[in-house]
């Protein structure tokens, strides 16, 4: 009994909670590679190769399906097309997350030029990010990875 109800109260809470979110807040998907050596192709079918993806990459889909292909992007920037049955479904980000650097940075543990370096960050990198304190944004690569870098190092897609 106390399963049930307590299965109940999740389900309201669930529900409740996806009609809580601003309308003008949309949700963009995070796909995972499921095969090693998935194709980013230029367009949707046997057009050109653009990269080789491993297994365990993660990309953003960016809503677009064209017969069995999605559109995605990754996260060095690139966009093209990946047949929908080398991609799982990873999890979701808030569209007003989404960001790229505009150059080459280090994220840092806190938010301070003087802070060690966590990770060295490609220009074009896409991060999503969390939380602004004043000139630094506290972000997490698709990878996982997290840490502080400077907000006039980021740009919107």
């Amino acid at each position: 009994m106390k399963r049930r109800l307590l299965a109940a109260v999740l389900g309201l809470v669930i529900l409740v909670s996806l009609f809580a979110v601003p309308a003008s807040a949309s949700i963009v998907k995070v796909m995972k590679v499921s095969v090693n050596g998935a194709r980013l192709r230029s367009g949707p079918g046997d057009y050109s190769v653009i990269k080789s993806l491993k297994k365990g990459t993660k990309v953003l889909y960016t809503g677009k399906k064209v017969n069995a292909f999605y559109k995605v992007r990754t996260s060095g920037g690139k966009v093209g097309y990946v047949y929908k049955r080398f991609l799982t479904s990873y999890g979701a980000a808030n569209s007003k997350q989404v960001y790229y650097t505009n150059k080459a940075v280090t994220m840092r543990r806190k938010a301070s030029a003087k802070s060690r370096g966590v990770k060295r960050l490609k220009s074009n990198t896409l991060v999503l990010v969390y939380q602004v304190r004043g000139k630094w944004a506290y972000v997490k690569t698709l990878s996982g990875k997290g840490g502080y870098i400077k907000v006039s190092a980021l740009t919107k897609p």
